[in-house]
Protein backbone atom coordinates (compact mmCIF):
# COMPACT_ATOMS: atom_id res chain seq x y z
CA UNK A 1 0.00 0.00 0.00
CA UNK A 2 0.90 3.06 -0.28
CA UNK A 3 2.78 5.20 2.46
CA UNK A 4 0.41 7.44 4.43
CA UNK A 5 2.41 10.22 4.23
CA UNK A 6 2.45 9.91 0.20
CA UNK A 7 -0.98 9.99 0.29
CA UNK A 8 -1.19 13.13 2.49
CA UNK A 9 1.41 15.21 0.44
CA UNK A 10 -0.74 14.15 -2.80
CA UNK A 11 -3.86 15.57 -0.89
CA UNK A 12 -2.28 18.68 -0.01
CA UNK A 13 -0.76 19.55 -3.43
CA UNK A 14 -4.32 18.94 -4.70
CA UNK A 15 -5.93 21.92 -2.84
CA UNK A 16 -3.09 23.81 -3.14
CA UNK A 17 -3.11 23.07 -6.99
CA UNK A 18 -7.05 23.74 -6.85
CA UNK A 19 -7.74 26.13 -4.17
CA UNK A 20 -4.57 28.08 -3.93
CA UNK A 21 -5.09 30.24 -6.79
CA UNK A 22 -9.06 30.51 -6.07
CA UNK A 23 -8.30 31.90 -2.26
CA UNK A 24 -6.10 34.74 -4.20
CA UNK A 25 -8.72 36.76 -5.08
CA UNK A 26 -10.17 39.67 -3.12
CA UNK A 27 -13.45 39.31 -3.20
CA UNK A 28 -13.66 35.66 -2.85
CA UNK A 29 -15.86 34.54 -0.14
CA UNK A 30 -12.89 33.22 2.71
CA UNK A 31 -13.43 28.81 3.04
CA UNK A 32 -12.67 26.79 6.03
CA UNK A 33 -9.33 25.58 4.26
CA UNK A 34 -8.09 23.68 6.97
CA UNK A 35 -11.52 21.70 7.44
CA UNK A 36 -11.64 20.94 3.70
CA UNK A 37 -8.03 20.15 3.36
CA UNK A 38 -8.64 17.52 6.36
CA UNK A 39 -11.64 15.69 4.95
CA UNK A 40 -9.94 15.54 1.65
CA UNK A 41 -7.00 14.30 2.30
CA UNK A 42 -8.24 11.25 4.87
CA UNK A 43 -10.94 10.33 2.19
CA UNK A 44 -8.06 9.96 -0.38
CA UNK A 45 -6.60 8.16 2.32
CA UNK A 46 -9.42 5.81 3.16
CA UNK A 47 -10.20 5.34 -0.44
CA UNK A 48 -6.53 4.31 -1.22
CA UNK A 49 -6.66 2.02 1.57
CA UNK A 50 -9.79 0.50 1.07
CA UNK A 51 -8.62 0.10 -2.74
CA UNK A 52 -5.46 -2.07 -1.15
CA UNK A 53 -7.94 -4.20 1.43
CA UNK A 54 -9.90 -4.97 -1.75
CA UNK A 55 -7.23 -5.57 -4.57
CA UNK A 56 -5.17 -7.56 -1.91
CA UNK A 57 -8.49 -9.69 -0.72
CA UNK A 58 -9.03 -10.85 -4.17
CA UNK A 59 -5.23 -11.20 -5.08
CA UNK A 60 -5.24 -14.12 -2.64
CA UNK A 61 -8.92 -15.56 -3.44
CA UNK A 62 -8.34 -15.57 -6.91
CA UNK A 63 -4.72 -17.09 -6.49
CA UNK A 64 -5.07 -20.52 -7.85
CA UNK A 65 -7.17 -19.15 -11.09
CA UNK A 66 -4.76 -16.25 -11.34
CA UNK A 67 -2.24 -18.72 -11.55
CA UNK A 68 -4.37 -20.91 -14.55
CA UNK A 69 -4.34 -17.44 -16.20
CA UNK A 70 -0.92 -16.86 -16.16
CA UNK A 71 0.09 -19.82 -17.33
CA UNK A 72 -2.25 -19.07 -20.26
CA UNK A 73 -1.34 -16.05 -21.30
CA UNK A 74 1.55 -16.83 -24.21
CA UNK A 75 -0.98 -18.65 -26.20
CA UNK A 76 -1.77 -15.39 -28.54
CA UNK A 77 -2.69 -11.76 -28.66
CA UNK A 78 -6.19 -11.70 -28.41
CA UNK A 79 -5.86 -14.09 -25.41
CA UNK A 80 -2.82 -12.52 -23.77
CA UNK A 81 -4.99 -9.36 -23.96
CA UNK A 82 -7.84 -11.03 -22.33
CA UNK A 83 -5.69 -12.26 -19.60
CA UNK A 84 -4.60 -8.89 -18.81
CA UNK A 85 -7.80 -7.97 -18.65
CA UNK A 86 -8.87 -10.31 -16.67
CA UNK A 87 -6.13 -10.19 -14.13
CA UNK A 88 -6.29 -6.72 -13.62
CA UNK A 89 -10.37 -7.08 -12.62
CA UNK A 90 -9.20 -9.35 -10.49
CA UNK A 91 -6.57 -7.76 -8.50
CA UNK A 92 -7.91 -4.20 -9.40
CA UNK A 93 -4.40 -2.78 -10.20
CA UNK A 94 -3.41 -2.26 -13.39
CA UNK A 95 -0.56 -1.66 -12.20
CA UNK A 96 0.10 -4.60 -10.32
CA UNK A 97 -0.49 -6.36 -13.72
CA UNK A 98 1.91 -4.18 -15.60
CA UNK A 99 5.18 -4.94 -12.86
CA UNK A 100 4.07 -8.36 -13.20
CA UNK A 101 4.81 -8.48 -16.71
CA UNK A 102 7.83 -6.50 -16.90
CA UNK A 103 9.07 -9.69 -13.92
CA UNK A 104 7.88 -11.76 -16.51
CA UNK A 105 9.36 -10.81 -19.66
CA UNK A 106 12.34 -9.97 -17.44
CA UNK A 107 12.39 -14.12 -16.56
CA UNK A 108 12.29 -15.27 -19.83
CA UNK A 109 8.76 -16.26 -19.09
CA UNK A 110 7.09 -14.49 -22.04
CA UNK A 111 7.49 -13.44 -25.33
CA UNK A 112 8.09 -9.69 -25.60
CA UNK A 113 5.57 -9.01 -28.24
CA UNK A 114 2.85 -11.09 -26.20
CA UNK A 115 3.84 -8.24 -23.08
CA UNK A 116 2.17 -5.47 -25.00
CA UNK A 117 -1.01 -7.44 -25.71
CA UNK A 118 -1.56 -8.16 -22.08
CA UNK A 119 -0.93 -4.92 -20.94
CA UNK A 120 -3.25 -3.25 -23.47
CA UNK A 121 -5.79 -5.96 -21.70
CA UNK A 122 -4.50 -4.43 -18.58
CA UNK A 123 -6.10 -1.18 -19.13
CA UNK A 124 -8.89 -2.59 -20.41
CA UNK A 125 -9.31 -4.55 -17.28
CA UNK A 126 -8.57 -1.21 -15.16
CA UNK A 127 -12.59 -0.13 -16.32
CA UNK A 128 -13.73 -2.31 -13.72
CA UNK A 129 -12.53 -0.04 -11.43
CA UNK A 130 -14.40 2.94 -12.57
CA UNK A 131 -17.63 1.61 -12.53
CA UNK A 132 -17.46 -0.02 -9.14
CA UNK A 133 -16.19 3.49 -7.85
CA UNK A 134 -19.19 5.13 -10.18
CA UNK A 135 -22.20 3.31 -7.96
CA UNK A 136 -21.51 6.25 -5.57
CA UNK A 137 -22.94 4.22 -2.09
CA UNK A 138 -21.49 6.28 0.33
CA UNK A 139 -24.75 6.58 2.25
CA UNK A 140 -24.22 2.59 3.12
CA UNK A 141 -20.37 2.69 3.29
CA UNK A 142 -20.72 2.31 7.14
CA UNK A 143 -22.96 -0.84 6.76
CA UNK A 144 -20.14 -2.58 4.50
CA UNK A 145 -18.00 -1.41 7.11
CA UNK A 146 -19.35 -3.16 9.49
CA UNK A 147 -20.28 -6.50 7.88
CA UNK A 148 -16.25 -6.42 6.62
CA UNK A 149 -15.40 -6.16 9.68
CA UNK A 150 -17.33 -8.55 11.74
CA UNK A 151 -16.67 -11.38 9.24
CA UNK A 152 -13.05 -10.86 9.70
CA UNK A 153 -13.02 -10.93 13.33
CA UNK A 154 -15.56 -13.52 13.52
CA UNK A 155 -15.02 -15.81 10.37
CA UNK A 156 -13.03 -19.57 11.56
CA UNK A 157 -12.02 -20.34 8.09
CA UNK A 158 -9.69 -17.96 6.40
CA UNK A 159 -11.50 -17.69 2.79
CA UNK A 160 -14.71 -16.06 4.79
CA UNK A 161 -12.07 -14.11 6.57
CA UNK A 162 -11.07 -12.68 3.03
CA UNK A 163 -14.16 -11.85 2.25
CA UNK A 164 -14.76 -10.30 4.83
CA UNK A 165 -11.57 -7.80 3.94
CA UNK A 166 -12.83 -7.08 0.77
CA UNK A 167 -16.20 -6.02 1.76
CA UNK A 168 -14.28 -4.12 4.52
CA UNK A 169 -12.10 -2.63 1.66
CA UNK A 170 -15.32 -1.76 -0.79
CA UNK A 171 -16.92 0.10 2.48
CA UNK A 172 -13.66 2.06 3.07
CA UNK A 173 -13.30 3.24 -0.40
CA UNK A 174 -16.77 4.68 -0.69
CA UNK A 175 -16.72 6.11 2.92
CA UNK A 176 -13.57 7.54 1.89
CA UNK A 177 -15.11 9.16 -1.54
CA UNK A 178 -17.63 10.59 0.69
CA UNK A 179 -15.70 12.14 2.43
CA UNK A 180 -13.99 13.55 -0.28
CA UNK A 181 -17.26 14.51 -2.19
CA UNK A 182 -18.11 16.18 1.83
CA UNK A 183 -15.31 17.63 1.74
CA UNK A 184 -15.70 19.80 -1.41
CA UNK A 185 -18.95 20.73 -1.46
CA UNK A 186 -18.43 24.31 -0.75
CA UNK A 187 -16.47 24.69 -3.73
CA UNK A 188 -19.63 24.30 -5.66
CA UNK A 189 -20.48 27.90 -4.73
CA UNK A 190 -17.44 29.42 -4.85
CA UNK A 191 -17.07 31.37 -8.09
CA UNK A 192 -13.33 31.59 -8.48
CA UNK A 193 -12.76 27.32 -8.02
CA UNK A 194 -15.39 26.95 -10.87
CA UNK A 195 -13.69 29.71 -12.64
CA UNK A 196 -10.38 27.81 -12.13
CA UNK A 197 -12.22 24.26 -13.05
CA UNK A 198 -13.61 26.00 -16.15
CA UNK A 199 -10.18 25.65 -17.10
CA UNK A 200 -10.15 22.10 -17.26
CA UNK A 201 -12.35 22.35 -20.42
CA UNK A 202 -8.68 22.79 -22.12
CA UNK A 203 -7.52 19.20 -22.11
CA UNK A 204 -4.17 19.81 -22.38
CA UNK A 205 -4.20 21.26 -18.96
CA UNK A 206 -6.61 18.59 -17.48
CA UNK A 207 -4.21 15.96 -18.96
CA UNK A 208 -1.24 17.49 -17.63
CA UNK A 209 -2.85 17.78 -14.12
CA UNK A 210 -4.01 14.53 -14.31
CA UNK A 211 -1.41 12.65 -15.33
CA UNK A 212 0.81 14.37 -12.60
CA UNK A 213 -1.57 13.69 -10.08
CA UNK A 214 -1.41 10.08 -11.43
CA UNK A 215 2.08 9.37 -11.21
CA UNK A 216 2.76 11.30 -7.29
CA UNK A 217 -0.02 8.49 -6.05
CA UNK A 218 1.02 6.08 -8.54
CA UNK A 219 -2.80 4.84 -8.72
CA UNK A 220 -5.15 5.47 -11.66
CA UNK A 221 -7.98 4.64 -9.55
CA UNK A 222 -7.23 7.42 -6.92
CA UNK A 223 -7.34 9.78 -10.08
CA UNK A 224 -10.57 8.61 -11.06
CA UNK A 225 -12.14 8.68 -7.37
CA UNK A 226 -11.17 12.36 -7.26
CA UNK A 227 -12.77 12.95 -10.66
CA UNK A 228 -15.86 11.06 -10.10
CA UNK A 229 -16.21 13.30 -6.84
CA UNK A 230 -15.61 16.81 -8.56
CA UNK A 231 -17.85 15.61 -11.39
CA UNK A 232 -20.72 14.58 -8.83
CA UNK A 233 -20.67 18.38 -7.02
CA UNK A 234 -20.86 19.74 -11.08
CA UNK A 235 -17.74 21.26 -10.72
CA UNK A 236 -16.17 18.88 -13.70
CA UNK A 237 -17.76 18.67 -17.10
CA UNK A 238 -18.22 15.11 -19.21
CA UNK A 239 -15.71 16.34 -21.72
CA UNK A 240 -13.45 17.66 -18.65
CA UNK A 241 -13.60 14.58 -17.03
CA UNK A 242 -12.85 12.43 -20.19
CA UNK A 243 -9.83 14.47 -20.32
CA UNK A 244 -8.72 13.84 -17.49
CA UNK A 245 -9.21 10.45 -17.97
CA UNK A 246 -6.72 10.39 -20.78
CA UNK A 247 -4.17 12.18 -18.12
CA UNK A 248 -4.47 9.05 -15.68
CA UNK A 249 -3.96 6.84 -18.23
CA UNK A 250 -0.50 8.52 -18.88
CA UNK A 251 0.87 8.94 -15.45
CA UNK A 252 -0.02 4.96 -14.91
CA UNK A 253 2.65 4.44 -16.90
CA UNK A 254 4.83 5.82 -14.58
CA UNK A 255 4.46 2.68 -12.00
CA UNK A 256 5.98 0.36 -15.34
CA UNK A 257 8.59 2.40 -15.52
CA UNK A 258 9.60 2.21 -11.89
CA UNK A 259 9.01 -1.73 -12.19
CA UNK A 260 11.69 -1.30 -15.07
CA UNK A 261 14.47 -0.18 -13.09
CA UNK A 262 17.00 -2.69 -12.44
CA UNK A 263 15.58 -4.96 -15.32
CA UNK A 264 17.33 -6.60 -18.36
CA UNK A 265 16.12 -5.00 -22.06
CA UNK A 266 13.16 -6.91 -22.44
CA UNK A 267 11.88 -5.37 -19.07
CA UNK A 268 12.65 -2.08 -20.32
CA UNK A 269 10.89 -2.22 -23.32
CA UNK A 270 7.78 -3.88 -21.76
CA UNK A 271 7.54 -0.65 -19.78
CA UNK A 272 8.27 1.70 -23.51
CA UNK A 273 5.47 -0.49 -24.94
CA UNK A 274 2.94 0.59 -21.64
CA UNK A 275 3.81 3.86 -22.50
CA UNK A 276 3.41 3.57 -26.50
CA UNK A 277 0.52 2.13 -26.06
CA UNK A 278 -1.42 4.31 -23.74
CA UNK A 279 -0.04 7.69 -25.30
CA UNK A 280 -1.12 6.28 -29.07
CA UNK A 281 -4.35 5.93 -27.41
CA UNK A 282 -4.98 9.82 -26.28
CA UNK A 283 -3.70 10.88 -29.15
CA UNK A 284 -6.00 9.01 -31.38
CA UNK A 285 -8.66 10.19 -29.35
CA UNK A 286 -7.41 14.11 -28.18
CA UNK A 287 -9.53 15.16 -31.67
CA UNK A 288 -12.34 13.51 -30.76
CA UNK A 289 -13.58 14.17 -26.98
CA UNK A 290 -16.59 15.82 -28.04
CA UNK A 291 -17.80 12.76 -30.22
CA UNK A 292 -16.73 10.54 -27.26
CA UNK A 293 -18.80 12.37 -25.31
CA UNK A 294 -21.37 12.14 -27.41
CA UNK A 295 -21.37 8.89 -27.65
CA UNK A 296 -21.60 8.04 -24.07
CA UNK A 297 -24.29 10.39 -23.22
CA UNK A 298 -25.89 8.17 -25.68
CA UNK A 299 -25.17 5.09 -24.13
CA UNK A 300 -25.37 5.82 -20.37
CA UNK A 301 -29.21 5.35 -19.27
CA UNK A 302 -30.17 4.14 -22.68
CA UNK A 303 -30.09 8.02 -23.56
CA UNK A 304 -32.17 9.30 -21.42
CA UNK A 305 -30.05 12.27 -20.93
CA UNK A 306 -31.60 14.14 -18.24
CA UNK A 307 -31.61 11.14 -16.08
CA UNK A 308 -28.21 10.32 -16.67
CA UNK A 309 -25.29 10.03 -13.65
CA UNK A 310 -22.19 12.18 -14.92
CA UNK A 311 -20.18 9.71 -12.83
CA UNK A 312 -21.53 6.88 -14.27
CA UNK A 313 -20.81 8.38 -17.61
CA UNK A 314 -17.57 8.98 -16.45
CA UNK A 315 -17.11 5.70 -15.62
CA UNK A 316 -18.49 4.29 -19.16
CA UNK A 317 -16.23 6.87 -21.10
CA UNK A 318 -13.10 5.22 -19.50
CA UNK A 319 -14.45 1.77 -20.74
CA UNK A 320 -14.99 2.42 -24.22
CA UNK A 321 -11.85 4.50 -24.60
CA UNK A 322 -9.87 1.77 -23.43
CA UNK A 323 -11.72 -0.90 -24.98
CA UNK A 324 -11.42 1.06 -28.16
CA UNK A 325 -7.85 1.18 -27.67
CA UNK A 326 -7.35 -2.53 -27.71
CA UNK A 327 -9.49 -2.98 -30.66
CA UNK A 328 -7.99 -0.29 -32.61
CA UNK A 329 -4.75 -1.45 -32.02
CA UNK A 330 -4.59 -5.08 -31.29
CA UNK A 331 -3.43 -6.23 -34.64
CA UNK A 332 -0.78 -3.96 -34.98
CA UNK A 333 1.49 -5.92 -31.68
CA UNK A 334 4.15 -7.00 -33.67
CA UNK A 335 4.79 -3.89 -35.87
CA UNK A 336 4.99 -1.94 -32.45
CA UNK A 337 7.18 -4.75 -30.85
CA UNK A 338 9.83 -4.12 -33.35
CA UNK A 339 9.53 -0.33 -33.18
CA UNK A 340 10.49 -0.84 -29.48
CA UNK A 341 13.20 -3.13 -30.33
CA UNK A 342 14.54 -0.49 -32.35
CA UNK A 343 14.26 2.30 -29.88
CA UNK A 344 15.84 -0.14 -26.99
CA UNK A 345 18.61 -2.39 -28.83
CA UNK A 346 20.10 -5.09 -26.98
CA UNK A 347 22.60 -4.24 -24.67
CA UNK A 348 26.45 -5.94 -26.47
CA UNK A 349 28.92 -7.89 -24.68
CA UNK A 350 27.05 -8.83 -22.12
CA UNK A 351 28.68 -12.17 -19.75
CA UNK A 352 25.59 -15.05 -20.65
CA UNK A 353 24.18 -16.27 -17.14
CA UNK A 354 25.48 -19.42 -15.26
CA UNK A 355 23.35 -22.13 -15.90
CA UNK A 356 23.18 -22.77 -12.05
CA UNK A 357 22.34 -19.47 -11.13
CA UNK A 358 18.88 -18.28 -10.57
CA UNK A 359 16.50 -17.30 -13.32
CA UNK A 360 13.09 -16.80 -11.81
CA UNK A 361 12.99 -15.89 -8.02
CA UNK A 362 15.52 -12.91 -8.70
CA UNK A 363 12.12 -10.59 -9.20
CA UNK A 364 9.93 -8.93 -6.57
CA UNK A 365 6.27 -10.28 -6.90
CA UNK A 366 5.22 -9.97 -3.57
CA UNK A 367 2.04 -7.79 -4.81
CA UNK A 368 1.00 -11.07 -6.28
CA UNK A 369 1.52 -13.98 -4.31
CA UNK A 370 -0.06 -16.18 -7.30
CA UNK A 371 2.47 -14.94 -9.40
CA UNK A 372 5.37 -15.11 -6.94
CA UNK A 373 4.33 -18.76 -6.95
CA UNK A 374 4.55 -19.16 -10.60
CA UNK A 375 7.95 -18.20 -10.49
CA UNK A 376 8.96 -20.28 -7.93
CA UNK A 377 7.10 -23.26 -9.79
CA UNK A 378 9.21 -22.38 -12.10
CA UNK A 379 12.20 -21.75 -10.78
CA UNK A 380 12.23 -25.36 -9.17
CA UNK A 381 11.72 -26.69 -12.50
CA UNK A 382 14.95 -25.06 -13.90
CA UNK A 383 16.48 -26.86 -10.42
CA UNK A 384 15.18 -29.94 -11.56
CA UNK A 385 16.83 -29.51 -15.32
CA UNK A 386 20.43 -28.47 -13.67
CA UNK A 387 20.14 -31.82 -11.67
CA UNK A 388 18.74 -34.24 -14.01
CA UNK A 389 21.99 -32.89 -15.36
CA UNK A 390 24.30 -33.19 -12.56
CA UNK A 391 22.77 -37.23 -12.69
CA UNK A 392 23.39 -37.68 -16.94
CA UNK A 393 27.31 -36.56 -15.84
CA UNK A 394 27.38 -39.18 -13.09
CA UNK A 395 26.25 -42.28 -14.84
CA UNK A 396 28.76 -40.92 -17.61
CA UNK A 397 31.18 -41.09 -14.53
CA UNK A 398 30.08 -44.23 -13.66
CA UNK A 399 30.75 -45.98 -16.67
CA UNK A 400 33.68 -44.13 -17.92
CA UNK A 401 35.39 -43.02 -14.62
CA UNK A 402 37.88 -40.34 -14.67
CA UNK A 403 39.54 -37.69 -12.18
CA UNK A 404 38.81 -34.82 -14.47
CA UNK A 405 35.01 -35.84 -14.32
CA UNK A 406 35.22 -36.24 -10.80
CA UNK A 407 36.43 -32.78 -10.58
CA UNK A 408 33.65 -31.35 -12.92
CA UNK A 409 30.67 -33.07 -10.85
CA UNK A 410 32.07 -32.26 -7.68
CA UNK A 411 31.63 -28.37 -8.48
CA UNK A 412 28.60 -28.57 -9.79
CA UNK A 413 27.67 -28.99 -6.33
CA UNK A 414 27.45 -25.43 -5.47
CA UNK A 415 25.63 -24.22 -7.81
CA UNK A 416 22.94 -26.46 -6.33
CA UNK A 417 23.16 -25.81 -3.18
CA UNK A 418 23.04 -21.87 -3.96
CA UNK A 419 19.81 -22.78 -6.13
CA UNK A 420 18.19 -24.02 -3.55
CA UNK A 421 18.90 -21.22 -1.02
CA UNK A 422 17.56 -18.81 -3.40
CA UNK A 423 14.81 -20.53 -3.60
CA UNK A 424 14.01 -21.14 0.33
CA UNK A 425 14.78 -17.47 0.93
CA UNK A 426 12.20 -16.42 -2.06
CA UNK A 427 9.41 -18.36 -0.64
CA UNK A 428 10.50 -16.81 2.81
CA UNK A 429 9.59 -13.62 1.14
CA UNK A 430 6.34 -14.34 0.57
CA UNK A 431 3.43 -13.15 2.41
CA UNK A 432 2.46 -16.43 3.35
CA UNK A 433 -0.60 -14.72 5.53
CA UNK A 434 -2.09 -13.70 2.11
CA UNK A 435 -1.64 -17.37 1.18
CA UNK A 436 -4.93 -19.73 1.32
CA UNK A 437 -4.41 -23.30 3.03
CA UNK A 438 -4.60 -25.06 -0.20
CA UNK A 439 -1.49 -22.60 -1.36
CA UNK A 440 0.66 -22.85 1.76
CA UNK A 441 0.23 -26.85 1.06
CA UNK A 442 1.36 -26.11 -2.71
CA UNK A 443 4.05 -23.91 -1.55
CA UNK A 444 5.59 -26.85 0.93
CA UNK A 445 5.26 -29.22 -1.87
CA UNK A 446 7.27 -27.37 -4.11
CA UNK A 447 9.59 -26.63 -1.64
CA UNK A 448 9.62 -30.47 -0.57
CA UNK A 449 10.81 -31.03 -4.32
CA UNK A 450 13.63 -28.77 -4.31
CA UNK A 451 14.85 -30.18 -0.92
CA UNK A 452 14.70 -34.00 -2.68
CA UNK A 453 16.29 -32.23 -5.87
CA UNK A 454 19.01 -30.81 -3.52
CA UNK A 455 19.90 -34.13 -1.81
CA UNK A 456 20.27 -36.00 -5.15
CA UNK A 457 22.67 -33.22 -6.28
CA UNK A 458 24.41 -33.96 -3.11
CA UNK A 459 24.48 -37.70 -3.36
CA UNK A 460 25.69 -37.35 -7.21
CA UNK A 461 27.96 -34.76 -6.77
CA UNK A 462 29.33 -35.74 -2.86
CA UNK A 463 29.12 -39.04 -2.34
CA UNK A 464 28.92 -41.02 -5.92
CA UNK A 465 32.12 -38.74 -6.35
CA UNK A 466 33.78 -39.95 -3.26
CA UNK A 467 33.33 -43.28 -3.88
CA UNK A 468 34.89 -43.11 -7.33
CA UNK A 469 37.31 -41.14 -5.70
CA UNK A 470 38.16 -44.22 -3.27
CA UNK A 471 38.39 -46.58 -6.01
CA UNK A 472 41.10 -44.43 -7.91
CA UNK A 473 43.17 -43.83 -4.34
CA UNK A 474 42.48 -47.97 -3.94
CA UNK A 475 43.59 -48.64 -7.48
CA UNK A 476 41.21 -51.40 -7.46
CA UNK A 477 38.06 -50.27 -10.10
CA UNK A 478 35.52 -53.12 -10.39
CA UNK A 479 35.24 -55.19 -13.23
CA UNK A 480 33.67 -54.50 -16.17
CA UNK A 481 30.66 -56.49 -15.65
CA UNK A 482 30.09 -54.62 -12.01
CA UNK A 483 30.46 -51.23 -13.75
CA UNK A 484 27.57 -52.46 -16.28
CA UNK A 485 25.16 -53.81 -13.84
CA UNK A 486 25.61 -50.54 -11.22
CA UNK A 487 24.98 -48.30 -14.67
CA UNK A 488 22.27 -50.35 -15.77
CA UNK A 489 20.73 -49.78 -11.87
CA UNK A 490 21.45 -46.06 -12.01
CA UNK A 491 20.15 -45.29 -15.66
CA UNK A 492 16.73 -46.60 -14.19
CA UNK A 493 16.96 -44.00 -11.66
CA UNK A 494 17.71 -41.49 -13.84
CA UNK A 495 14.91 -41.95 -15.82
CA UNK A 496 12.88 -42.38 -12.71
CA UNK A 497 13.85 -38.79 -12.01
CA UNK A 498 13.66 -37.14 -15.52
CA UNK A 499 9.68 -38.82 -15.22
CA UNK A 500 9.06 -37.76 -11.89
CA UNK A 501 9.66 -34.05 -12.70
CA UNK A 502 7.82 -34.27 -15.63
CA UNK A 503 5.09 -35.46 -13.95
CA UNK A 504 5.97 -32.29 -11.31
CA UNK A 505 6.00 -29.95 -14.53
CA UNK A 506 3.13 -31.04 -16.41
CA UNK A 507 1.06 -31.76 -13.23
CA UNK A 508 1.22 -35.65 -14.88
CA UNK A 509 -0.22 -37.93 -12.74
CA UNK A 510 0.13 -40.95 -14.59
CA UNK A 511 4.01 -40.03 -14.95
CA UNK A 512 4.01 -40.35 -11.65
CA UNK A 513 2.21 -43.38 -11.28
CA UNK A 514 4.99 -44.61 -13.65
CA UNK A 515 8.21 -43.89 -10.98
CA UNK A 516 6.09 -45.65 -8.29
CA UNK A 517 5.17 -48.73 -10.47
CA UNK A 518 9.10 -49.34 -11.47
CA UNK A 519 9.59 -50.16 -7.96
CA UNK A 520 9.87 -54.11 -8.28
CA UNK A 521 12.19 -53.59 -11.75
CA UNK A 522 14.31 -51.23 -9.38
CA UNK A 523 14.25 -53.97 -6.70
CA UNK A 524 15.13 -56.62 -8.87
CA UNK A 525 17.80 -55.49 -10.35
CA UNK A 526 19.64 -54.01 -7.37
CA UNK A 527 19.33 -57.74 -6.37
CA UNK A 528 21.26 -58.83 -9.44
CA UNK A 529 23.88 -56.10 -8.94
CA UNK A 530 24.52 -56.67 -5.28
CA UNK A 531 24.59 -60.72 -6.30
CA UNK A 532 27.33 -60.17 -8.97
CA UNK A 533 29.24 -57.82 -6.65
CA UNK A 534 28.96 -60.52 -4.03
CA UNK A 535 30.22 -63.04 -6.36
CA UNK A 536 33.81 -61.11 -7.22
CA UNK A 537 34.39 -60.65 -3.28
CA UNK A 538 38.28 -61.93 -3.28
CA UNK A 539 40.19 -62.86 -0.41
CA UNK A 540 42.34 -60.08 0.23
CA UNK A 541 41.64 -57.23 1.92
CA UNK A 542 42.07 -55.10 -0.95
CA UNK A 543 38.94 -57.05 -2.70
CA UNK A 544 37.05 -56.59 0.98
CA UNK A 545 37.34 -53.15 0.52
CA UNK A 546 36.77 -52.56 -3.02
CA UNK A 547 33.24 -54.76 -2.45
CA UNK A 548 32.40 -52.35 0.41
CA UNK A 549 32.48 -49.16 -1.70
CA UNK A 550 30.57 -51.22 -4.73
CA UNK A 551 27.88 -52.03 -2.00
CA UNK A 552 27.88 -48.36 -0.73
CA UNK A 553 27.13 -47.50 -4.49
CA UNK A 554 24.98 -49.47 -5.23
CA UNK A 555 23.36 -48.07 -1.89
CA UNK A 556 23.29 -44.55 -3.34
CA UNK A 557 22.00 -45.20 -6.07
CA UNK A 558 18.70 -46.60 -4.36
CA UNK A 559 18.79 -43.32 -2.66
CA UNK A 560 18.13 -41.64 -5.53
CA UNK A 561 15.74 -43.92 -7.05
CA UNK A 562 13.68 -43.06 -3.63
CA UNK A 563 14.71 -39.76 -3.87
CA UNK A 564 12.77 -39.53 -7.36
CA UNK A 565 9.77 -41.56 -5.87
CA UNK A 566 9.17 -39.29 -3.10
CA UNK A 567 9.42 -36.38 -5.73
CA UNK A 568 6.33 -38.40 -7.51
CA UNK A 569 4.58 -38.85 -4.18
CA UNK A 570 4.69 -35.27 -3.69
CA UNK A 571 3.70 -34.47 -7.48
CA UNK A 572 0.74 -36.37 -6.72
CA UNK A 573 -0.17 -34.46 -3.84
CA UNK A 574 0.00 -31.24 -5.51
CA UNK A 575 -2.42 -32.91 -8.22
CA UNK A 576 -4.74 -34.07 -5.57
CA UNK A 577 -4.40 -37.81 -6.34
CA UNK A 578 -2.97 -38.65 -3.07
CA UNK A 579 -2.09 -37.43 0.09
CA UNK A 580 2.10 -36.68 0.96
CA UNK A 581 4.49 -38.62 3.09
CA UNK A 582 4.90 -37.85 6.68
CA UNK A 583 8.46 -37.90 5.52
CA UNK A 584 7.83 -35.29 2.56
CA UNK A 585 5.16 -33.35 5.25
CA UNK A 586 8.05 -33.01 7.65
CA UNK A 587 11.04 -31.65 5.10
CA UNK A 588 8.45 -29.29 3.72
CA UNK A 589 7.52 -27.78 7.42
CA UNK A 590 11.03 -28.01 8.47
CA UNK A 591 11.89 -25.55 5.20
CA UNK A 592 8.52 -23.68 6.07
CA UNK A 593 9.48 -23.15 9.93
CA UNK A 594 12.98 -21.31 8.49
CA UNK A 595 11.37 -18.41 6.50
Amino acid sequence: MLPIFKVAISGTLLLVFLAGPAMAGEDAIPLQTGAMMIGLVGGLALFLYGMDHLASALKTLAGARLRRILSNMTRNRIWAALSGAVITGLVQSSSVTTVLVVGFVSAGLMPFAQAIAVIMGANMGSTLTAQIIAFRIEAIAPLFIAIGFAMTMLADRKRFTLIGKAVLGLGLLFFGMGMMSQAMEPLRSFQPFISLMGEMSNPFMAILVAAAFTALVQSSAATMGIVIVLAGQGLVSLEGGIALIFGANIGTCVTALLGAIGKNRDGVRTAVGHILFNVIGVVIWLPFIDLLAGVVRGVTMGGDIGNADIAREIANAHSIFNIANVILMIGFVPLMARMIEKLVPLEKDIEPRLSPEPKYVIHNMDDAPAAAMTLLRNEVMHMGDIVIDVVRRGQENLRLPTRARLVTIAELDDGVDSLQDAIAMFAGKMRRTELLPNDINRLQNELAVSNHLEAIGDLVSEEMVRLVGEWFDLRHMPSDESLHKMAELYEIAEESLKQAMTAFSSEDAQAAQRVLDRKAEFAAKMDATLRKVSDEIGPRDIDIRRYRIEVAMVERINRLYERSRRISHVSQAIIGQREPSPDDQNAASTIAGTM
